[in-house]
């Protein structure tokens, strides 16, 4: 390094420490602590410069490891039996382990370690002792026999249970547990240990709960039933109940159907009671609402119910309207103060209760619309009546959700803000649900944009309590938000590719299909022309769920419209509107674009269609319908209602009206950064010009629309309007008459810029 020896005593100590001084280990070392950047030039400096630090932390190459690994020989017995201790902990223990198993063991292992930590095998640092590379751990464990390996694990998990028990950061409960896990049932010798070990397993998976691990959690409650003995059942009824409940919890947050429908036979076959079934019955509801056999997820839900004095039969054939007004009747007789306030429920037979209702009513907002609302009212009765649940909250934003779906946006914002606050009275369980409904009410409220963020709280809340499904929702829904929000298109593509891998890890089958279709819309987009990986399912799933058909329908409408072919859609257009007449009661942001879409292609199929005013009078119905919610956000809905007048006063023949509306709604999605339907509204005005005769109009705004979508990543987009547009000039120029203005196909794409 040409540096003086008093500039390089720190890093010399430390190199010599760990290579032992051996000249080619020294090269090496070196070597690779400049190649990770540990060891670098300074250009300010002049000089060569070091992080003492982090250089000690640092793992030792594989061929000096196993230089050293041979040292370990050399050692005095009782150095080498407290690496051997340390070696069963793995890469590193903390400095409260050894000490603790210091006084069970009767050994010096603090100090024998110390001069293991002098020879270059271990570091010490951050009162942990650690190996400095895995194959000295390696080593110092196979040092060992297995059956001795075995029954050290169990004697260390054994010793380190009772002080766990007063440590305040459970730091040791779960080192415990994985120290007897390690050893395995095997290792028990005392009848009444398993037990104990159990319970501890029952702690250490609660404990991974609360940190939203379920994966480790379920390694615990499984290790836990590992250690029953063949009579538990009998012995040990209320242990044996708990950590199959809770293992059943975490198979079902982890995808794993196969270990949940064994855990959950275990239960149905040998609980005493009805009650205690409900836990593993409700998973096994939520498996079939997520799976494509939602109708039987219901019918379930119903019977057990009605089993627990709750009966829903014949709701379907009441009225919403009538339901919600019945609702707001029962809650005119408290203020927010009061409900805030309510008791908790006490009754576990209700709490759980409330847990189906609650599950029963994102199921029936798909595919039986009418009854969600009255599943709400009940929530929102036994609510007032018997003490708030966790659930609770659900019912309150769902409630706010039907209240805006029915046009009373500012009322169902009140419902969706005393939902939020609910959550932190009663419980976070069932945040991410709240999260995602009342996200959907308020992206009518505040800005798209700003609206994204909340779906990254409502995932984390999901997580956090281990409700996959609902998360799966949230993340498709910020996908399909972001696609409305103008988010570039590459950006969103990875976005797609990460969301159904989420969701194909953990089989949300009805969620997969329906972003499969999303993302089949993002790629066009893009230029990648490909049909969605097929869930098995699939087809049962479109046949039996009309969210599903309907949400297929209309990104098939919309990418034909967006793309101008004229035929596909029409043909996807009244497909998708024999889907709409049994939408969700709930409101969501995708009802206002669906509106907006449908209204710009319901104008244009009206220009050309023999169903001329039939087409007219649903683009004025969406017209009427963005109208009314840029009152309550202008910044989302107002460019949309600008160009669907526009395209309203075309179809009128008002032309200078068109003219005027056409450049607010391009003015309007400018500033407020939404540059897809800026280049939408430059495109649509192109095609209003080149109607009127004004060429060179219309030649600017294609250009602009072009731009625009460029800036977007649509680059499938441009190469279709590229391609109108050479079409269109050759046709003036007489080389070729094979398009009319609004009425053509993608055709094939170019590569060459339009600018």
């Amino acid at each position: 390094l040409r540096l003086s020896p008093r500039l390089t005593r720190s890093l010399s100590s430390v190199i010599y420490h760990k290579t032992k001084g051996n000249p080619l280990f020294v090269s090496q070392l070196m070597l690779s602590l400049s190649k990770e950047g540990l060891l670098r030039p300074s250009l300010s400096r002049r000089r060569w410069e070091w992080d003492k630090e982090k250089i000690q932390s640092q793992k030792l190459p594989d061929d000096v490891a196993m230089f050293i690994t041979g040292s370990i020989q050399a050692l005095s017995d009782d150095v080498k039996s407290a690496i051997c201790v340390l070696s069963c902990f793995g890469a590193a223990a903390e400095f409260t382990v050894i000490k603790t198993l210091e006084g069970a063991l009767n050994k010096n292992l603090v100090d024998n370690l110390d001069v293991a930590v002098r020879e270059g095998l271990l570091d010490k640092a951050d009162d942990k002792y650690r190996f400095s590379h895995d194959r000295i751990q390696e080593a110092a464990y196979n040092m060992m026999e297995m059956l001795d390996r075995c029954h050290l694990h169990f004697f260390y998990g054994m010793t380190l249970a009772p002080p766990a028990d007063v440590d305040t950061d459970d730091s040791l409960l779960l080192i415990a547990a994985n120290q007897l896990n390690l050893a395995g049932p095997e290792a028990v010798q005392d009848k009444s240990q398993n037990a104990i070990v159990a319970d501890l397993n029952l702690r250490a998976g609660k404990k991974a709960m609360e940190m939203s691990d379920f994966v480790a959690a379920y390694s615990y409650f499984d290790n836990g039933i590992s250690f029953l003995r063949k009579k538990h059942w009998e012995e040990h009824y209320a242990l044996s109940l708990e950590l199959f409940d809770l293992a059943a919890r975490c198979a079902h947050t982890n995808g794993d159907v196969i270990s949940l429908n064994l855990l959950s036979q275990q239960v149905l076959t040998k609980s005493q009671s009805f009650e205690d079934k409900l836990n593993v019955m409700y998973y096994a509801m939520c498996v079939l609402a997520s799976s494509s056999k939602l109708p039987e997820s219901i019918e379930r839900g119903l019977k057990i119910l009605s089993r627990l004095g709750i009966d829903l039969q014949g709701c379907e054939s009441g009225s919403v309207e009538a339901c919600v007004q019945e609702t707001k009747d029962l809650l005119s007789g408290y203020s927010d103060d009061e409900i805030l306030n309510t008791e908790r429920m006490t009754d576990q037979t209700k709490i759980m209760a409330m847990k189906f209702l609650g599950k029963l009513e994102i199921g029936m907002t798909q595919i039986m619309p009418k009854s969600a609302p009255y599943v709400t009212q009940r929530i929102i009765q036994l609510s007032l009546s018997d003490g708030m649940s966790p659930v609770s909250p659900i019912g309150f934003v769902h409630f706010g959700s039907y209240i805006a779906k029915l046009g009373d946006i500012s009322g169902g914002y009140k419902y969706v803000k005393l939902a939020r606050s609910l959550l932190d009275k009663v419980s976070r369980e069932n945040a991410g649900e709240v999260s995602c409904f009342g996200t959907q009410v308020i992206a009518y409220v505040e800005p798209l944009q700003a609206v994204l963020e909340y779906h990254d709280e409502g995932y984390a809340a999901a997580m956090a309590s281990g409700d996959v499904v609902r998360a799966g929702l949230i993340t498709q829904m910020k996908c399909s938000q972001s696609l409305f929000a103008g988010i570039n298109l590459q950006a969103l593509r990875e976005k797609y590719a990460a969301a159904i891998k989420f969701m194909e890890e953990r089989k949300l089958r009805i969620l997969t299909l329906q972003t499969q279709y999303q993302q089949q819309s993002v790629l066009k987009l893009i230029g990648i022309d490909q049909e969605p990986k097929c869930v098995s399912e699939g087809h049962a799933i479109f046949a039996t769920n009309k969210s599903v058909m309907r949400i297929y329908y209309y990104l098939k409408m919309y990418t034909s419209f967006i793309f101008r072919s004229y035929d596909r859609t029409k043909e996807n257009a009244e497909k998708y509107l024999t889907c709409i007449g049994n939408s969700w009661a709930n409101l969501f942001l995708a009802h206002a674009f669906q509106a907006f879409h449908a209204g710009l292609i319901s104008f244009w199929l009206a220009r050309k269609s023999r169903e001329e005013q039939g087409w007219y009078l649903r683009g004025n119905k969406s017209k009427l319908a963005l109208k009314k919610w840029t009152e309550s956000c202008r910044w989302t809905f107002e460019n949309k209602w600008y160009l669907l007048e526009a395209e309203e006063s075309f179809c009128n023949d008002d032309f200078d009206a068109a003219k005027s509306y056409y450049e607010k709604a391009i003015l309007s999605a400018k500033d407020h950064k939404f540059v897809h339907e800026e280049a939408l509204a430059y495109e649509l005005a192109a095609h209003f010009y080149l109607e009127l005769g004004e060429v060179d109009k219309a030649l600017e705004y294609f250009m602009l629309a072009h731009e625009r979508y460029h800036e977007w990543g649509a680059n499938g987009k441009c190469n279709s309007l590229f391609k109108f547009v050479e079409d269109f000039m050759k046709e003036r120029a007489g080389q070729s008459s094979t398009i009319a203005p609004e009425n053509v196909d993608s055709g094939p794409a170019s590569k060459l810029p339009l600018h």
